[in-house]
């Protein structure tokens, strides 16, 4: 989940190839998350890290093509007016018919809205949709407010196309899901041969990399979070995997190594 200055993103999809797979990122929406979002961090650390007013953010969406043609939706961002994320999969030749499988990270509003038409409708006719089994019993417990609201409704919507997993399972050939629960309840990040997509490890890079202990308000467990941050920091920068972020400045790919002072952010593949 992210709040702060959204808009629809103009930027044109980028594409790239991970082992079998051909990874397209989709920006979403474009954003920025002002110091608020970030409890206990003093202003001038926030400031310091920032260059000052707003950290550089976006909402991402990975689009992964197998061999064998299937294609593979990781996320579905906003949805609605906030989000581009169909017009712009358009732009790469897939429809939402076209749409095999979508992995979810997580069920906050930006990674589940645009599974939803404006009538509650599913958007995506054919698709299997995935989920943690943690990350579902929490969201189906009847959690309330607006945002178990909207997953109740894609729920509903998908119904007997709805999956749930186990961390350390593979999801789909070639695809793992693994325990990153913090930030929800069932957080997952999905590692293939030679990338891990991270999902919502982290919201803002430029202050979550240097100070992983450094949580948004967004985090439900926070504590938790912190440790699942240090450990895939450490995974990525040990088996130096790239790493594909929902919230990561757009194309949402880079790399992440140790530095003098802990862990740094390189983009680009």
């Amino acid at each position: 989940m992210i709040s702060g200055i959204v808009i629809a993103a103009e930027t044109e999809n980028r594409s790239f190839q991970f082992g079998n797979f051909e990874v397209i990122a989709v920006q979403d929406a474009l954003s920025a998350m002002r110091f608020e979002l970030f409890p206990g961090m003093p202003e001038e650390e926030f400031l310091r890290l920032t260059g000052g007013g707003r950290v550089p953010s976006s909402v991402n969406v990975f689009l992964l093509k197998r061999g064998d043609g299937k294609i593979i939706l990781v996320d579905a961002g906003n949805g609605g007016k906030r989000g581009g994320m169909l017009r712009k999969l358009e732009q790469s030749g897939v429809f939402p018919e076209s749409v095999d499988f979508i992995l979810l990270t997580h069920m906050h509003g930006d990674h589940i809205g645009g599974l939803l038409g404006k009538h509650g409708e599913a958007v995506f006719s054919r698709a299997l949709v995935y989920v943690s089994m943690p990350e579902w019993e929490f969201w189906q417990n009847g959690t309330a407010g607006p945002q178990g609201k909207q997953v109740r409704k894609v729920l509903h919507a998908y119904g007997s196309r709805v999956r749930t997993f186990r961390f350390g399972e593979e999801v789909l050939p070639g695809i793992k899901a693994l325990d990153a629960s913090g930030h929800t309840p069932g957080h997952t990040v999905f590692e293939t041969d030679s990338l891990l997509i991270v999902g919502d490890l982290l919201h803002a890079a430029a202050l979550q990399i240097p100070r992983p202990e450094v949580c948004t308000i967004y985090d439900m467990n926070p504590s938790g979070a912190v440790q699942a941050r240090r450990r895939f920091y450490e995974f990525a920068a040990s088996s130096s995997k790239p790493v594909a972020g929902m919230h990561l400045p757009y194309p949402g790919i880079g790399r992440i190594g140790r530095s003098a002072a802990g862990y740094v952010y390189l983009p680009g593949k």
